[in-house]
């Protein structure tokens, strides 16, 4: 059965919001995300959770309205994105090994 689900967040921070717009709309996406709109400080996502499930949307939300990293010059490694990840998770143990990217290349292998 498919539910179509609505979540509003408040993210105040302009880059905070714009990270938690990019993780739901961006490349890299969930799936199951049908439509993210942004008014004001209000971000709202709807989805089809038989595809993402609300503890992704949820977590993403969370994560990317309170982990704002410097803006950095030059391109990040997958190393480095990791250790950044970990460090705003607060799990050492994530490394490049555990991204998005790493189980794609595994994939088409």
């Amino acid at each position: 059965m498919t539910v179509i689900v609505t979540r509003t967040a408040s993210v105040l921070d302009p880059l905070a919001r714009a990270n938690v717009v990019d993780a739901l709309r961006g490349p890299g996406a969930p799936v199951g995300v049908l439509d993210v709109v942004e008014e004001g400080a209000a971000v709202t996502v709807r989805f089809d959770d038989a595809i993402t499930s609300s503890d992704l949307v949820d977590d993403l939300i969370a994560i990317e309205s309170v982990f704002v990293p410097a803006r950095v010059t030059e391109p990040l490694t997958e190393d480095g994105a990791a250790a950044i990840a970990a460090a705003g998770l607060g799990d050492p143990e994530l490394d490049a090994s555990r991204t998005i990217e790493a189980a794609l290349r595994a994939r088409r292998s």
